[in-house]
């Protein structure tokens, strides 16, 4: 069943790169969008720069269990980030926001 549920889950988020394009490219202002999609490519970038760094930091810190850790982390990152995003996007109040 865990390697089911981690297959899954590291599988299924693959797919986040088309919907988070998306989803930036509909509530940035036209003016905004390349800017806001270059932000999230960033990001993106400096997630995929840390993460070796952190995991083998908790292989080295736990042995093996370490990377029973990196997974629960990614899965509590992976939460926060869901919840921040129902929490702070509104595709109406952003849409409509003017650009200054």
């Amino acid at each position: 069943a865990k390697t089911v549920l981690i297959a899954l889950g590291f599988g299924l988020g693959g797919s986040y790169a088309a919907v988070a394009a998306t989803t930036v490219s509909e509530l940035a202002p036209p003016d905004r969008a390349g800017g806001a999609l270059g932000v999230m490519n960033a990001l993106v970038t400096l997630a995929g720069l840390a993460a070796p760094a952190v995991v083998g930091a908790l292989v080295d810190a736990r042995g093996t269990g370490g990377y029973q850790n990196a997974v629960v982390l990614s899965g509590l990152l992976l939460a926060l980030g869901a919840a921040a995003s129902f929490w702070l996007i509104d595709p109406a109040r952003d849409t409509a926001r003017p650009t200054p």
